[in-house]
């Protein structure tokens, strides 16, 4: 990437996405979305830093997204999940449908931040639409070996989310 606003212009939407996709609130998205351009901004100021990819764009972005997902369920307030719960579910009439999509949701993101972060990672940037060769590159990892982890990481996602439903 040669340039910060090149960068933006391209990758914004894309990362938003992915995190939204992590934290489930857009306001959210946005602020994590932004703190990661901020991180990139940063890096390309360093001098001597290595060339930035969209890998690293990529990765940056669900270690913030989970990071941030770790830490609202450390805090476990209320008001903000009735908050998001109110936000999140407008569009929809049926009160028993929003009820049963919000603890979905819950869930999942719950499950998610219990994972190991690389199962967690794969999961998130697979369902986000990017490509096994985009993964691959997003988390370092050899091509080859995508479909067995991406596989594992959803055995062990399953496993996780009937463990919780009991």
């Amino acid at each position: 990437m040669t340039s910060f606003e090149a960068a933006f212009e391209v990758y914004w939407q894309k990362l938003f996405a992915v995190v939204y996709r992590v934290v489930g609130d857009r306001a959210e998205a946005e602020d994590l979305a932004l703190d990661v351009f901020w991180r990139l901004h940063r890096r390309m100021s360093e001098p001597g830093a290595g060339p930035v990819t969209a890998a690293w764009l990529y990765r940056v972005a669900v270690n913030v997204g989970l990071n941030a997902l770790r830490a609202k369920r450390r805090r476990s307030s209320h008001e903000e999940a009735a908050a998001q719960w109110t936000t999140d579910n407008r569009a929809v009439r049926d009160p028993l449908e929003l009820a049963a999509q919000a603890e979905e949701r819950r869930r999942v993101r719950a499950v998610l931040a219990r994972l190991r972060p690389r199962s967690a990672r794969l999961l998130v940037l697979r369902y986000s639409g990017l490509s096994y060769a985009e993964l691959a590159a997003a988390l370092d990892l050899a091509p080859s070996s995508i479909g067995s982890l991406l596989s594992r990481a959803e055995k062990e996602f399953e496993h996780e989310f009937r463990k919780a439903a009991r």
